[in-house]
Order: C-alpha cells, then structure tokens, then sequence
C-alpha cells in the first residue's frame, strides 16, 4: 500500500576476499548487496572481483529483508515466552510477513505482549550471525523441531551444506540474507492470529500463524496502518451486509455464495454489458454443465494438476468431478465438427461457474470462495491469427476497464514457464536417442518414454512455448503496453498475461487474463482443414475480461466504499417525500423513472428526511430524490448523489439526465 522510493546506486567494484560491509561502508541505510541478480549479507565475502550494489532499507529488495528478518524476531519472541513452541516456517509478503508455529492456540489479545518483547530485543540490537553448516549438523541443531528437520532433508542434498542465522540463542534455518542487527527492526507492528495446517495438509497438524509487518521507518507502518484501517472499512463483506449484496451460510454452503436480489442486479448488469462486448467482437455464447466425466479432466490436465483442489466424487462407479474451469466444456462443443481455414476463427463465451475446494482457512468472501463465474472464452485460431486475435482482446479489456474504474490503472504482466521444473507445465519432450518429438504432456503423464522408440532419455522441447510467449509479447509491444515479466508464473497449459488494476487505496488487483494454449487442444486432436486439404493444428486462447463476477464485486465494492457507478447500483435512485402531501409526486416522479428503466423506489416511512436519509446511507443509492411543497409546486427534485451533493432539477430534466448516464454507463454522475 505505500510506495517506497528507489535509491539508486551505481555498481561498484569489490575485489576478492572483501566484505560487502566494508565495500558499502559510510553508505546510510545500506543492509545487504547485489550482484548478478544475487542478494549477499553484508557479512559475505566476495569470492572474486565483482561489481554489486548496496541494498537499501527503503527499495523493494531491502524491505523483502526487513520483512523476512522481522519473521524471524517474531519467532525468537515467542520461543522466549512459549517454551514448546515449535517454529515451522516464516516467509516475507506483499504487506507484511507471517510465522506458522506449532504451539498452543493464542487470541489476538497475546500479540501486544508478543510485540513488546520483540521490540526489547530489537532494542539490544542483536547481531545477526550467518553460518554455513553441514547438513548433518543442522539436522542435530533441530533435532526436537520435526518441521525444521523435514524441510531441512527435503532442501539439503547428503553431504553438502546450507546456512542457518543466529540472533542470540535463537537459530532459524535460512537461506538469507537477512539485516545486519536487531536494531534495524524498529518499525514492526504485529497484525493478526489465525490458524494454519503444515504443508497446507488439513491431516497434518494444526500451525498458530502470526502475522505482521515491518517498515524501513515508523512514518512509513503508520501510513500503512492508515490504509489498512481504511481497507477494513471498505471491506467488501462488510459493505455487502450493509447493501444486502450476498450471504454466506457456513453450515449448508461453506465458501459458496449466495446472492440476495441486490447482489443479483449487479451481476446481471454485469453479465448485460460483457454480453454486448462479446457479441460487437464475434463471440457466441455456449451453456457447459457443471460436470462431467473425471476421464475429461485427465485428458485436459486439470486432474493431474488441480485434483486436491477439485470437488470428485463416484456415482454408480463412475468417477465425476465439478468442473474448476470451462476450456474443456468449449472444446467439446468445438469438436462437434470439422471446420475450414475459412471458418476461423470461432469464439465461444460462457458465464460458466467453476468450483476450486478452498481450504477452509484460505476462503474469504467474494475473492476466495468455492464457487465462482467467469465470464469465460476461447477462441479457436489458427496460427496467422494469434497475435490480431490477442490484441483484440487486450483492446477489449482496456475498454472496458473505463466503465468500471474511474481512474483504470492497468498494469500488465507477462507469465511463462519456467523452464527448470517443466514438470509443472504441459510440455512436449524430444527423444535424445532418435530425435523424434513425442507429445507427451508433462505431470499430466506420470512416466514418460519415446512413443517411437520407447526410450526414456528425454528432454523438454520448448519449442511452443517460446512460440506462444512470442506472440504474447508483440501483442503488447504493438499496443504500446509497458508490462513485467515472471517465470514460472504462466499457466500449466500456456503462457499468460495478467492484468491488474490498482484500487483507490493503491492496491493491486488481477482482473483479467489472457492466455495462448497449443497443448490442449491437441490433447482432445482438434484440427482444422487448411487451404491444401491437409489437418493443421487449432490454437487456442484462453480469455477472462472480468476474471470472475465475484472478485470484480469485491474490487469495484471496495475501491468504490460501495458507491458504485449508478448503471452497476441495485439502487439508482429513492424518492423520499417531506410529507404525506408530497407522496402523490413522489409516486408520479417514481413511475415516470421507473417507465425508462430506472431502479427506482419511494421511501414510505413516516420518519423525518434528515432520518429517512441516514437510514439510506448503509444502502448507498446513487440519487436521493427529496421532494416537499416547493418542489411539488415547481415540479423539480432536489437531488443528492452519494457524495452528499446536491442540485436541483425539474423531475423531467433529471429524469433524462440519468437515462443518459446509465445507458452509456459512465462512472461519473450527473452533480460532477
């Protein structure tokens, strides 16, 4: 949530056998260096003449530092206070850090003391000591912590050796680096306490996570507990409560949404719009059940890859699973017959709602639920098609990010596959023995061997994935888009870019994603019939504009404080008349609204105006209508937006007045 400016440094050269520490010293806030894209300690050594740069405390490198040492004077705090206190684990965030310990169940009401004697040690500006050791030392220095241990024989090959960081008598296996002393830790704020199960399993044991926060300096974790105050505020199931938007029943739906008529009228308008996109673009809309046959997830890949996430189950012996994503649902309405060069391309959409078993501690409102709609699409291509077909896309998401965000921050990301575990992804492998290229599909597969000469010296080919990548890449240099890379971060099946958009607090948000498959649609032998008469394969690309229905709520909920633009509000306007003698024009002024479409309502309650308007506050209407003797007499409304400005209009210029912003969907309003 808050910026944090860059220093920039120039390189400088360290010979060999010189620390970082005395490389950089006399440079304020400097704690740690970098070389190659490497992090060192100040502590290292330089093994040969190198150049590197110093790290400072406020860069984006230093305050994953800060934060990753401050998990560990979190740990050391509470194996001080709870002496069987087991640490498993405790990595850096975006906003913060956490710990898992295996410990007795502690409420948010422990964590003051916890902080406090995390800031005595910061304090006492302990030293923080690298030390490489031996594998087998490290496993006798946790012989009583089985998390460390475990970790420690899955990281550490036999005979060799890793690093773990001491502060006092507090020793934490690490990889580093971390800051020189305790002291550099002054900024901290202890956050939240929820519980956590190891490695994720819910048949392991059971974890105490804490979470915090760590700052290069106090002004900086005030401004962010400033935002975060304000984010707790804006909160989407909060605000939905009070608007009446959704529920969630933990008992007979867990994770499942449930959308009362407000939240309905949302979405509706919501799905409205994505439809008139898709159909100006040449998408048709499909219908796909929510389940199919378990043997269609294993040919696609999503069974290898998301089983423990996929809701399976067996009926009369056979194996069925709710569908966690729609592609394979297209293919099959795609592969009901052959299509020409000609025909290409063909574009389906579907508002298709997908099941993914959260964990119970990882479900949270419309951002992390259990069931989800997407508004979905694939487009089947050939290969000349890809990139105009890419662009279009991105085209149509920057649209229409302007009716949904009043200033749309989009920034773009690039995922690929990452090529050092290809067993991850949906890959081809090339035989080392006769060179043949056999189209195996990575983890989906199990073993693996030559379909032509049944060898198993195999080696990925890449070939398509760099292909796909390609293509990706000049789609946004032709648009002019700035955009990051991130290997490993691709899909399972193809690359991706991933879209966000920045909130009004500053937060980041993935919205849409766009994403080019050449491996599943040859998992199903989709083809199309070229110009020669000859098969030729389909490509395939994966589109979501919104994402899903559900985080695009939450986003435009909180980024808005729950006031939505007036063509997304369940409530456009509500008339509220001063009086009993004013109720007559009050229904005159509704019905006239509600004959051009407008989601409009009188206010029948016998409280006064200043009242009827409080009570409207937690329902957020676009426009208050306030109607007494003058306005009868005049045939005007009074008019008061969200924002608690006011004008007045003659009932019929407002009422055409609206009209216009709803049907051109603006995100301002008529008083702006």
């Amino acid at each position: 949530m808050v910026s944090l400016a860059e220093k920039i440094a120039e390189p400088k050269s360290i010979k060999k056998g010189m620390s970082f520490a005395h490389a950089f010293s006399g440079m304020q806030d400097v704690i740690a260096a970098k070389s190659d894209g490497i992090l060192h300690d100040l502590t290292d050594v330089a093994e040969k003449d190198i150049l590197a740069t110093p790290v400072f405390k406020d860069s984006p490198d230093g305050l994953h530092i800060l934060r990753h040492s401050a998990a560990h004077l979190l740990a050391q705090a509470v194996l001080q206070m709870y002496r069987n206190a087991k640490p498993n684990a405790g990595p850096p965030t975006d906003e913060g850090f956490y710990y898992d310990i295996y410990m007795d169940p502690i409420s948010s009401d422990d964590l003051q003391a916890i902080e406090k004697r995390m800031k005595e040690l910061v304090a006492k500006k302990i030293p923080i000591v690298k030390r490489v050791l031996p594998r087998k030392e490290l496993l006798e220095i946790f012989k009583n912590n089985k998390f460390k241990r475990e970790r420690i024989e899955e990281k550490v090959l036999e005979g060799s050796s890793s690093t773990a960081y001491s502060q006092a008598e507090f020793t934490d296996f690490c990889t580093g680096p971390h800051v020189p002393n305790t002291g550099y830790l002054r900024a901290i704020k202890l956050l939240s306490v929820s519980s956590a199960y190891y490695k994720g399993d819910e048949n392991l044991e059971k974890m105490v996570r804490i979470y915090g926060t760590a700052f290069p300096d106090s002004r900086s974790l005030e401004e962010f507990l400033r935002m975060r105050a304000e984010a707790a505020k804006r909160d989407h199931r909060r605000i939905g409560h009070e608007m009446d938007l959704f529920v969630f029943n933990s008992e007979m739906a867990p994770g499942f949404p449930l959308y009362t008529p407000n939240g309905t009228t949302i979405r509706n308008e919501m799905v409205k719009y994505m439809r008139e996109m898709n159909q100006s673009r040449g998408w048709e809309e499909v219908t796909t059940p929510h389940v199919f046959r378990d043997e269609l997830w294993k040919r696609s890949g999503h069974y290898a890859k998301y089983l423990s996430d996929m809701f399976v189950f067996e009926l009369k012996g056979d194996g069925y699973g709710l569908k966690p994503m729609n592609c394979p649902g297209h293919i099959q309405v795609f592969d009901r017959k052959v299509y020409s060069y000609r025909d290409l391309p063909v574009r389906y959409s579907e508002f298709g709602t997908l099941y993914r078993y959260e964990k119970s501690g990882e479900v949270g409102g419309l951002t992390r639920p259990r069931s989800f709609t997407q508004d979905d699409g694939h487009a089947f291509v050939r290969m000349d098609q890809i990139a105009d077909e890419i662009s279009s896309i991105l085209e149509v998401i920057r649209e229409v990010s302007t009716k949904l965000f009043r200033v749309p921050l989009l920034s773009f990301d690039l995922s690929l596959i990452d090529k050092n575990n290809p067993e991850n992804f949906l890959v081809s492998y090339k035989c080392r023995s006769c060179g043949h290229i056999s189209e195996i599909r990575g983890k989906s597969t199990g073993n693996i061997s030559c379909s032509n000469c049944s060898s198993g010296d195999l080696k990925p080919d890449f070939t398509k994935w760099d292909r796909a990548s390609s293509y990706l890449a000049e789609a946004l240099d032709k648009a002019g888009l700035e955009y990051r890379e991130f290997p490993g971060d691709a899909a399972f099946y193809g690359p991706k870019i991933d879209i966000h958009v920045k909130d009004a607090l500053g937060r980041d948000w993935q919205i849409s994603t766009v994403q080019v498959d050449f491996f599943m649609p040859g998992n199903f032998g989709l083809y199309f019939v070229n110009s020669e008469g000859r098969k030729e394969d389909i490509i395939m690309i994966h589109r979501a504009v919104y994402g899903s229905l559900e985080r695009m709520m939450a986003i435009l909920i909180e980024g808005t404080a729950g006031k939505l633009p007036t063509w997304l509000s369940p409530h456009q306007v509500f008339v509220v008349p001063v009086s009993d003698d004013s109720l007559e024009y009050a229904e005159k002024v509704n019905r006239h609204l509600i004959s051009l479409g407008i989601r409009s309502r009188v206010d029948h309650s016998q409280e006064s105006v200043s009242k009827k308007i409080r009570t409207l506050h937690d329902l957020r209407p676009s426009y208050i209508l306030v109607v007494g003797a003058k306005e009868v007499e005049n045939n005007t409304v009074t008019v008061r937006d969200a924002f608690n400005r006011q004008a007045v209009f003659s009932y019929m210029d407002f009422a055409e007045k609206i009209s216009g912003e709803i049907s051109e969907r603006r995100v301002t309003n008529l008083l702006e």
